[in-house]
């Protein structure tokens, strides 16, 4: 997991509506992946609840994530179309701008990087080692804007990760 605080207001945002569908999508992969996910899902949402109860849209929209999140689980990450990126990474773009999966094989590592706005990662199956911990299949990987890490396949297998950004879509070398 990342800053304990980063990721609190990541999944209160999550709990309230206030993330893009893209971070959106991480967070319920991360809640239904995990148990630590859904049960810190479900605090906020109770403290959601005692303030103000979460308006019937954004509710609807919930489980139209979960619909979504659960089929990306289900994807069979070999079957994928994947393209190799810039960064030495496989990806592949999901359709609607809900972010992109993200393969790297037994050894690969893409470049120390950082990011101008917030990225979410979702470790989907295999270890994701990025020069702060090693994460493993549901972890939810917060890079806060001028953060530097080196994502790569940890252990002897591949790693699939679901990748989400916030809206300013470049990366800042720092």
């Amino acid at each position: 997991m990342s800053n304990p605080d980063t990721y609190h207001a990541f999944m209160l945002d999550y709990a309230t509506g206030n993330l893009s569908a893209s971070m959106s999508l991480a967070a319920t992969l991360h809640r239904l992946m995990t148990e630590e996910g859904d049960e810190v899902a479900r605090t906020w949402e109770a403290v959601r609840d005692n303030i103000k109860p979460a308006r019937e849209d954004h509710l609807e929209a919930l489980f139209r994530m979960e619909d979504i999140a659960i089929e990306i689980i289900n994807t069979d990450y070999h079957e994928v179309s994947w393209r190799k990126g810039l960064s030495g990474a496989q990806f592949c773009k999901l359709p609607e701008n809900s972010g992109s999966l993200m393969r790297l094989q037994s050894g690969d590592r893409v470049f120390a990087h950082g990011h101008s706005a917030l990225e979410a990662m979702i470790v989907l199956e295999g270890q994701l080692e990025d020069g702060r911990d090693t994460f493993g299949a549901g972890d939810l990987v917060l890079a806060t804007p001028g953060e530097r890490h080196r994502p790569a396949a940890a252990g002897n297998k591949a790693c699939t990760c679901f990748v989400a950004r916030a809206d300013t879509p470049f990366w800042r070398f720092t």
